[in-house]
């Protein structure tokens, strides 16, 4: 058993999601970076999309007994009390009564925490699941380079902009203002629409660029809405959505066509 002392900023339990039901209503959900998950759960021996911990810091846990946790996506400030240090990439098996906090995030938006066995939340406490049976890394995994320039594709309502909208989208930086598990907010030169009226609600993804009335686009997360009544510009490659997923605010995003 693992006992939460605290959830710190938009601290939960996270799985995969449910991929394939957008038809339904339902957007993915699950990690705001699945690749960040995944591999916090090989390092421990997991199933890549097993439940592990999503936060933006101030995450205590404190376990009752023996576990070994690993930590990835966002670099951290990462303590133990009573147990040995906790580094990046690197699993490593805390004694009971060990206490685990992520604080301040020192780069990147998301860290995430894994439990080797996975998770079962009831509450503010959590369940470990059983041994996997699978080995553990043997070594610190390699941090994958963290990159500003976003590749995008043509949205399905790129007629509703102006033929300059186009352009500035690939020629400007947009600064992160804001960033949730719905979407990242960016700030920069408007993408000035070329059509006024109202657009009727329709359906988006994941990775949907839309742009209001004021010009400034919003890049859909995990939490998304399945529909949306702006317009869409572009759409992020997949590829490249774990980057925007760990961009903090007030970092400076550029976008390209992919080559």
């Amino acid at each position: 058993m693992i006992a939460v002392e605290s959830w710190g900023i938009a601290g939960s339990v996270v799985d995969g999601g449910r991929v394939g039901r957008a038809w339904l209503g339902q957007s993915r959900g699950g990690a705001v970076d699945p690749a960040a998950l995944a591999l916090a759960n090989r390092l421990v021996g997991n199933g890549e999309l097993w439940p592990a911990i999503e936060t933006s810091g101030g995450l205590l846990l404190r376990v009752h007994r023996p576990v070994m946790v690993a930590v990835t996506g966002a670099m951290a400030h990462v303590s133990v009390g009573d147990g040995p240090p906790v580094g990046w990439g690197s699993p490593v098996v805390l004694p009971a009564g060990a206490g685990l906090r992520v604080g301040r995030l020192l780069d990147g938006a998301r860290t995430y925490v894994a439990v080797r066995g996975g998770l079962t939340r009831q509450h503010d406490q959590l369940t470990v699941g059983p041994d996997p049976l699978r080995s553990a890394a043997s070594a610190v995994a390699s941090r994958a380079a963290t990159r500003t320039t976003i590749r995008v594709w043509p949205g399905p309502r790129v007629d509703w902009f102006e033929p300059s909208a186009w352009a500035t989208l690939l020629s400007e930086a947009f600064i992160v203002t804001s960033t949730s598990r719905v979407g990242v907010r960016l700030s920069g030169a408007p993408l000035a629409h070329r059509l006024r009226g109202q657009l009727a609600s329709e359906g988006i993804v994941e990775g949907a660029v839309q742009v209001p009335p004021d010009g400034q686009p919003i890049v859909m997360l995990a939490d998304h809405p399945t529909t949306g009544g702006y317009p869409v510009i572009a759409v992020i490659d997949p590829a490249d959505l774990g980057q925007v997923a760990q961009a903090a605010e007030g970092v400076a995003l550029r976008f390209a066509t992919p080559r």
